[in-house]
């Protein structure tokens, strides 16, 4: 199975998740030929796709949703409170009428296959309707073995509990938001409102937030982390990684910080590939 980013960050969100024989993109809050560019790139193209899964209907993660619908007749998955805001968040009656044949509801901790993947959407705190996290499964074909691979991908989490937690731990890769550095937000240009929204519960991950949460799920099976949805304006990948690592230097030792396989999605570009 691989995981990959497409682009991740305020302006945009789309991650795609594949095997052999399945394909399918988590968010598209880019341009539906952005996203078709980042899919050429990879060897595929938004035709390939298989199914395209919501998070939440924030602009950011649903920008180029409809295109793909209306062009290429992929069905959209997501939770039942995300499907009935796409159209007052977007200002188009599409997602009330011709779009309806192809939305797919799904339910919380209630697992669901589309081909040869299986996803368990957990329950997340975001100021939406209904936003969820995905775990995702598949049994991969490896050299004289068969192997069951794991990943999370979870962003636009204000915080995280021992539910949120439960669900990732043991999985071999994940994609995590580190929105802010908590210094650079309180002291950056965002009006006080919007900090306030932004750090609160419903909002995003910080970097020590995000580094918090490694360090509690850590495990010998976790071997990659993609670090996402990086704010331009309150942030860096530099501070990002570091704080990581120094946060789950504090737990295992920095050693163990200093050790992880991390790296930043980008938001203008694809990411490197994580394959297990």
């Amino acid at each position: 199975m691989k995981l990959v980013s497409l682009s991740s960050g305020s302006k945009g969100n789309a991650t795609f998740i594949c095997t052999d024989t399945t394909k399918v993109l988590i968010d598209c809050g880019i341009s539906a030929k952005k996203a078709d560019e980042g899919l050429k790139a990879l060897g595929y193209s938004l035709s390939s796709l298989d199914a395209v899964l919501l998070t939440h209907e924030h602009s950011d993660h649903i920008k180029g949703v409809k295109r793909i619908m209306q062009t290429c007749g992929i069905p959209v998955y997501a939770t039942g409170g995300t499907l009935n805001n796409l159209s007052r968040v977007s200002g188009d009656e599409y997602f009330n009428y011709a779009g309806r044949e192809l939305m797919e509801e799904i339910y919380i901790e209630k697992e669901f296959n589309v081909g040869d993947i299986s996803f368990l959407p957990f329950r997340i705190y975001h100021d939406v309707a209904e936003p969820c996290g995905y775990r995702i499964a598949a049994d991969q074909d490896g050299e004289n073995l068969r192997r069951h691979a794991e990943l999370a991908v979870l962003t636009d989490c204000g915080h995280f509990d021992d539910r949120i937690a439960d669900h990732l731990k043991l999985i071999d890769a994940m994609l995590l938001e580190t929105n802010h550095d908590r210094g650079m937000l309180a002291n950056g240009p965002y009006p006080m409102p919007l900090k306030r929204r932004i750090m609160s519960a419903v909002g995003h991950l910080s970097n020590n937030s995000a580094g918090q949460l490694i360090a509690e799920v850590m495990s010998p099976k976790l071997k990659s982390i993609l670090l996402g949805h990086l704010s331009h304006e309150n942030n860096t990948h530099e501070l990002a990684l570091n704080t990581v690592r120094e946060e789950v230097s504090r737990v295992y030792g920095s050693d163990v910080g200093a050790a992880l396989d991390m790296m930043v999605a980008p938001q203008e570009a694809v990411s490197r590939i994580i394959e297990i």
